[in-house]
């Protein structure tokens, strides 16, 4: 079972469908706006395909009819519409790629717009060699390779992925790619009898070897088969306009739960490709783990957030005594208070004085130690250092900027998306040094 974000934000089921997306009136115009192209508004991979001089249009069942292509995807987009409440919302279409990263095969359900966004990234030219000739890639020349782990069965917990070989912190686990990609208003829009037809569909339009990958899949939540084994091992993906949609990776799936894991999934919408990455060094014969719920949690939050999975969570933190849970438990409650406190003080609301922000990052990264959430650092030093700066420290400031930086690199990778906000971190930093600097001449 897998569920979970490259942004170190886990979300179960039942928070994920209650995400949304904001936009602006213009922006979701365009987005269901059936003549618009991709490239400009819905995210088409630039520079990826530079020898198009045109880009893809959304393709639905009344344009396949009227100019008889649907290119590139090799089926006809079978199409539904919504159940209409008070406001009319667009249909959702299934589109199939066959020759898909190795002839796999994937099956997307979501908007003609959406689906003409993705276009770029069915290119497997897109994927960059690092990714393409890791040993667990379809892509990697001569097939696959050698991977780190092996698929096994893993006492009381079904299947699960188990190290063959030592995997040190930093290294590439897994590269999986999505076999189904689904809309996530699918759940929530359309008709429960429309919906089985179309996940149905997806499932027989894929090559017959991924058919039998996707049912083998564990499921949890009852109901309709397909459906089940969607909910139960979905991966949070994004597309467009950061519209939320689910990928099922039939590999990345079968890890399983931990609330002390030890990898972290990386995704890319210009690749569609994800990374399984390892948090701290793996030995042979350990079982690779990640965490369902969100890292930082109190024992009875993260029991309540496995209710979704219908699981109860025997890991070495859950099954401690009573006692260690509390200390456990009264040590991330504290973590969450320290970073208020430092927030409020980069912010204003708070005068903190530089003193109590050192005092404050130590004890923060006395903490994190203690309770193993190294991952969580990647938030705390960005703070830290804007508390810092707040208190004219810049020494201090640099120090976490820095180590920000660097986190930011090792978790999101190549995605100049992600590494916006760190951009800016580093850019308030250089003002306040020059400013620092003109005012000591």
């Amino acid at each position: 079972m897998a569920f979970i974000s490259i942004r170190i934000a886990f979300f179960p089921w039942s928070a994920f469908l209650a995400c949304l997306v904001i936009f602006t009136k213009s922006a979701l115009a365009d987005l269901l706006d059936p003549t618009t192209c991709s490239s400009g508004v819905h995210g088409s991979i630039p520079d990826s395909r530079p020898e198009l001089s045109t880009c893809p249009l959304p393709i639905d069942e009344d344009s396949a009819f009227d100019t008889g292509t649907w290119a590139p995807w090799k089926r006809r987009p079978y199409c539904v519409e919504p159940a209409q409440d008070d406001t009319p919302g667009p249909q959702f279409c299934l589109y199939t790629f066959e020759p898909f990263r190795g002839d796999r095969g994937l099956s997307v359900i979501t908007t003609p717009a959406l689906a003409a966004s993705m276009v770029d990234a069915l290119d497997d030219s897109v994927v960059p060699p690092k990714l393409r000739d890791h040993p667990s890639s379809l892509l990697a020349a001569g097939g696959q390779g050698s991977p780190a782990y092996v698929i096994k069965d893993v006492p009381k917990r079904g299947k699960g992925l188990v190290a063959q070989r030592p995997i040190r912190k930093w290294d590439v686990v897994l590269v999986d790619y999505p076999v189904m990609i689904t809309h996530m208003d699918v759940f929530a829009a359309v008709d429960d009898e429309s919906r089985a037809d179309l996940l149905e569909q997806a499932l027989q339009q894929l090559p017959e070897p991924q058919q039998e990958e996707v049912i083998s899949l564990a499921r949890s939540t009852g109901g309709e088969p397909i459906e089940d084994i969607l909910k139960t091992n979905i991966f949070g993906v994004e597309l467009g306009l950061e519209i939320p949609h689910s990928g099922l990776f039939p590999i990345g799936s079968r890890i399983n739960h931990n609330c002390n894991p030890n990898v972290f999934w990386r995704y890319s919408v210009r690749t569609l490709a994800v990374e399984v990455i390892a948090m701290r060094d793996i030995e042979v014969g350990e079982e690779i783990t990640q965490s369902y719920v969100p890292l930082g949690l109190s024992y009875e939050d993260r029991k309540e957030g496995l209710k979704n999975w219908g699981f109860t969570c025997t890991c070495s933190l859950c099954a401690s005594s009573n006692s260690k849970r509390a200390a456990s438990d009264k040590h991330r409650e504290r973590l969450l208070d320290i970073y208020h406190e430092l927030n409020d003080g980069a912010t204003g609301k708070a005068n903190l004085t530089e003193p109590t922000v050192k005092e404050l990052a130590n004890e923060m990264e006395s903490l994190i130690h203690d309770e193993k959430l190294e991952a969580q650092q990647l938030v705390y030093y960005g703070v830290v250092a804007r508390a810092f700066m707040r208190v004219g420290e810049l020494v201090g400031a640099r120090k976490y900027v820095e180590l920000c930086e660097d986190l930011w690199v090792r978790y999101a990778g190549d995605d100049q998306d992600y590494l916006a906000g760190m951009h800016q971190l580093r850019h308030e930093l250089t003002e306040r040094e020059k400013k620092a600097a003109i005012s000591g001449n």
